[in-house]
């Protein structure tokens, strides 16, 4: 295969907006070849029945051989980018001999089904099959893409021998076969510089280094509404059913993107789900604790979750002093075990830690003057984040109002400011520009070049604060004056 690209092999090793990426449709380039492709129908017909196309999902064949070591058959560039359980995110690039040369993000997971491998027809792999094909439908600028996907298995054989009733010397051999290890690998663009978690907890570790953190920080809100209302459009029907801070990703250029769509699941208008699911208990909605009926609404109710720990990061505070001053037992977690902390659970306290929040803001103004449009813009989203967070679904907003009512976030920072992207797709429904495009949305945005290459990326210039947009921001005027009080109650 080739990659055919404009410009050099060294730019085309470069990591570019993932915006850029989709708009020269770099994520169709990728192709497996033939060479040591499973032809057996066990391995291939689940495969199709899936939907995913041969060229882009390769199951390798070795037989008897052992499977290929992960990251293999990519190449590994640097230390591992994160790993949970059976499951590794690698940072690679495409195997020897392709002519691929963008770098990638490879998650590699483990297949198990009750403590052991599963077979080509199991219900573990219909499962894996189905994160992978719904990744392939998804093209958005806030959600990692999709490029290639492979799956490598070995056998175990073992030869039983028996000695008939009667029979004092003869021997039947039993050939006994089983698979020893399974594994599946999914190739995405781009490989991210941490996750959410990493990002936010990076303002208080090295806040020297972090001061770009903040003004990019502003603009997740916005960004991440607008890929959630992406995936709950009619046209796709997909809720994710684990947004998570370790579920959102920052790439080189700062800009955040939501990933892991292993529980995702698409649905249907007036369909929900029953019964026991996976989820993460933080971040889950009352019904889906509770094993209730529920639906799209539970992502919001979530995403809700994450906006109230940014939240709490942009007024000065850990994002962990949340649930430190929500839960029931605050002790436990004030004293690092481990917790079992729930977001649903502790709604009964919103109201209480809303009044905490507007003492610890007006504080932080009062510290740092050049903070409080900033203290403002947040105060001010703040009943928004309790409106998706109620406890009864029905009550919960749409994703797509979810923009509008987080959109004055924007204009606190001179940069990065708005996302174009966000903006385009607001104004025309597409977000990603056509290929004739000179300059996309993102590469407009986001001109700074990274100034590392481990951990965290640094920014060469803190931004600067714009007092006058927040008077331009699409909040009301009522209650823009709830704020001002709010900031100046003794």
């Amino acid at each position: 295969m080739s990659f055919d690209s404009n410009g050099s092999q060294a730019s085309q090793s470069q990591t570019i907006p993932l915006c850029d990426f989709l708009s020269a449709q770099e994520d169709s380039l990728f192709a497996w070849d033939d060479n040591d492709r499973e032809t057996s129908a066990a391995w291939l017909i689940p495969v199709t029945k899936s939907g995913l196309l041969t060229h882009k999902h390769k199951v390798f064949h070795h037989g008897s051989k052992e499977y290929l070591t992960p990251p293999s058959p990519f190449v590994q560039q640097g230390p591992e980018l994160g790993d949970s359980g059976s499951t590794i995110v690698y940072k690679v690039t495409a195997p020897e001999g392709y002519g691929y040369r963008r770098p990638l993000a490879l998650k590699v997971i483990v297949c198990k089904e009750n403590s052991r491998p599963p077979g080509p027809e199991s219900k573990a792999r219909d499962d894996a099959l189905k994160e992978v094909k719904t990744m392939t439908s998804i093209r958005h600028p806030h959600i990692v893409a999709y490029v290639a996907s492979f799956e490598d298995y070995c056998i175990q054989t073992r030869e039983i021998k028996k000695r008939p009733r009667g029979k004092a010397h003869a021997m039947l051999s039993q050939v006994n076969q089983r698979i020893k290890k399974h594994v599946l690998g999914i190739a995405m663009y781009p490989p991210a510089q941490c996750n959410l978690r990493t990002f936010m907890d990076e303002v208080f570790q090295s806040p020297k280094e972090a001061d770009w953190i903040i003004p990019h920080l502003h603009t997740y809100f916005g960004c991440l509404s607008q890929a959630v209302a992406f995936l709950h459009r009619q046209t796709h029907k997909i809720r994710h059913k684990d947004i998570k801070p370790e579920n959102i990703v920052i790439d080189d250029f700062g800009v955040p993107m939501l990933t892991d769509f292993g529980l995702s699941k698409h649905f249907e208008t007036g369909h929900y789900s029953e019964g026991p699911t996976p989820k993460t208990l933080k971040y889950a909605d009352p019904e889906a604790l509770h094993e209730e009926g529920r639906d799209e609404h539970g992502d919001i109710f979530s995403l809700g979750c994450v906006f109230l720990e940014m939240a709490t990061v942009l007024l000065g505070k850990p994002f962990k002093f949340a649930e430190d001053h929500l839960s029931d037992d605050p002790s436990a977690s004030a004293a690092g075990g481990a917790s079992d902390f729930k977001f649903s659970e502790s709604l009964h306290r919103i109201e209480s830690y809303h009044a905490t929040l507007t003492t610890v803001a007006r504080d932080l103004a009062a510290s740092d003057p050049d903070r409080e449009p900033s203290v403002k813009a947040v105060l001010a989203a703040l009943p928004y984040i309790y409106h998706m967070m109620d406890g009864v679904k029905t009550r919960r907003p749409s994703a797509p109002l979810l923009y509008p009512w987080f959109r004055h976030l924007y204009d606190v920072h001179e940069s990065p400011g708005p996302c174009p992207n966000c903006e385009e797709e607001r104004r025309s429904g597409v977000a990603i520009p056509s290929r004739s495009n000179s300059r996309s949305p993102t590469t407009q945005r986001n001109s700074a070049v990274p100034g590392s290459s481990q951990g965290l990326v640094r920014r060469s210039t803190a931004a600067s604060v714009v007092v006058a947009n927040f008077v331009a921001s699409p909040m009301s005027s009522q209650l823009s004056s709830q704020v001002d009080e709010a900031m100046t109650e003794e």
